[in-house]
């Protein structure tokens, strides 16, 4: 899925979803658009950043076999 995002040098861009993580951590992104609001990345609360997360969870899940769960 594209998400809108606004980069640092006030550019406006499309990338991966997956790819939303690394420009938050890496600070390439000062905003990004969710479905129904713009989120600013120093000022509204997203994920890995603290604070609680309390709506549906959209990331694709890991299937971990059984065999493995449990194993380091």
């Amino acid at each position: 899925m594209l998400v809108m995002v606004r980069y640092v040098d006030e550019e406006y861009g499309l990338v991966e979803d997956y790819c939303l993580d690394y420009l938050i951590v890496t600070g390439k992104i000062t905003e990004f658009a969710r479905s129904d609001e713009w989120v600013a990345v120093e000022r509204d609360l997203v994920r890995g950043k603290g604070g609680s997360y309390n709506g549906p969870e959209r990331r694709k899940q890991r299937d971990i076999p059984t065999n493995l769960a449990g194993e380091a």
